[in-house]
């Protein structure tokens, strides 16, 4: 099964750095769907539930797993995860791909790696059921596959009703949500999808967006390169669209910290005469931007300036500042899960106060009765309400405004601010507030 060799090259790849999602871009391309689809699973459930598998492999072990060496160790986990994830593969079958693979790169661990596998595969569920069982939390934070550090922030933070929900959440599946172009029809383009074997339907919650079962490579799905749609996840999305309908007669849009310009693409597809100046630090990130407005014929509406937000100087003051602001990512870990496996409570602090400094800076560029739209991708309160609990009180001349989220699934912050849960392989969890300079 070349999709297990990938698998164990990508695996190797994420230890030296490198995100999930383009290791699999870079080992996937020669694959053919079937083996790349396997590589994927492998590798996403592997990292979703990362400290789970870790367990089970050092139970059936009678050596310490670290003093293995580290190919051998990437075999073990990554069979571990597929033996207890993977329903539609026969087990020996599977046992025997990582057999085979140890073979080429570990000749002398093969044995080992085959009676390991072989006992997970018979005797690994019970230690799953044990777990599902058990009323202790830090159990449930190992069966659910995150930190015991995070599993009890959250209780702290929100009760174990709702860290049972964001436990249960580390393990949805994504799926990519179509964000569709003005220019695009879209039941032409569902149509077009539907032909190529990628099942989707209408979002419940905007008209030009459709949902799929896809988590494919856009590039290489059709209307991609033309600008008929993006992708983006309704949470994004929402946040993008909130923006669009408060800048409604006005003209200047700040976009700090704008990234690869998918919200940037998305406001400016939705405005007349907006004019966006968008920032990020990255310079690599803002050429990424710049094709992406070009993508969907935008980028004639927008300034792109590389550095630093908190010393950059707009052109002219903003009307409407969006701040995107960098944070732990915790409510899209489903999606991106090695986030939460490199994440440490002081990484956490020094986030929290780069979003200070940050939305202080929003504050001071906007124009007089402008709009400062602050948003995270973050479902802990230290990035979302305390940020802007304390730039409330120390700026006199701010306030929040309430916003109406029609069907969408919002949630009030506690006091500040709203939520979107990670509810759905299309929703992330999401942080939005709204404040106005008076």
């Amino acid at each position: 099964m070349r999709g297990v060799e990938a698998a164990i090259a990508i695996w190797g790849e994420t230890r030296r750095g490198i995100f999930l999602s383009q290791a699999l871009r870079r080992f996937g391309e020669d694959l053919v769907e079937g083996e790349r689809q396997l590589a994927s699973t492998l590798v996403y459930s592997g990292m979703r539930r990362y400290s789970l598998w870790v367990d089970i492999v050092k139970s059936f072990l009678h050596r310490p797993l670290e003093s293995l060496v580290p190919i051998t160790k990437d075999i073990l986990i990554l069979g571990c995860a597929g033996l207890l994830e993977i329903k539609h593969f026969f087990p020996q079958a599977l046992v025997n791909a990582f057999v085979e693979v140890a073979k080429k790169k570990r000749p002398t661990d093969a044995a080992l790696v085959n009676a390991v596998l072989r006992r997970i595969a018979s005797e690994g569920k019970l230690r799953i059921e044990k777990l599902k069982d058990s009323p202790n939390l830090f159990d449930q934070a190992l069966l659910w596959g995150l930190p015991h550090w995070i599993a009890r922030r959250w209780a702290e933070s929100w009760g174990m009703e709702l860290t049972k929900k964001l436990l249960i959440a580390q393990i949805i599946k994504p799926y990519l949500s179509f964000r569709l172009s003005p220019k695009a029809s879209i039941d032409e383009m569902s149509s077009q999808l539907s032909k190529r074997g990628i099942k989707n339907w209408k979002s419940p919650y905007f008209s030009y967006v459709l949902r799929s079962l896809s988590f494919g490579h856009p590039p290489s799905i059709i209307g991609y390169s033309e600008g008929s749609w993006t992708p983006q996840t309704e949470s994004s999305i929402f946040v993008s669209e909130k923006v669009v309908s408060l800048s409604a007669g006005k003209r200047r849009v700040l976009d700090m910290c704008a990234g690869r310009g998918i919200k940037t693409g998305h406001i400016l597809e939705k405005t007349q005469n907006t004019i966006i100046e968008a920032w990020d630090i990255s310079k690599k990130k803002v050429y990424t931007g710049q094709r992406e407005l070009e993508r969907l014929g935008v980028l004639e509406r927008s300034v792109w300036k590389a550095g630093n937000s908190l010393e950059l100087v707009p052109d002219e003051a903003p009307d409407v500042v969006l701040l995107d602001a960098p944070c732990s990512g915790s409510g899209t870990w489903s999606r991106h899960p090695e986030g939460k496996w490199k994440l440490s409570a002081s990484k956490l602090r020094s986030y929290s106060r780069l979003q200070r400094d940050l939305l202080r800076r929003a504050v001071d560029l906007v124009a007089a009765e402008g709009i400062v739209v602050y948003s995270t991708c973050s479902m802990f309160r230290e990035e979302n309400e305390a940020t802007v609990g304390k730039v409330l009180c120390s700026t006199p001349d701010i306030i929040e405004i309430e916003i109406d989220g029609g069907d969408f699934p919002l949630q009030r912050g506690r006091p500040f601010g709203y939520y979107t849960w990670p509810s759905s392989p299309w929703v992330d969890g999401f942080f939005l507030c709204v404040l106005m300079k008076r």
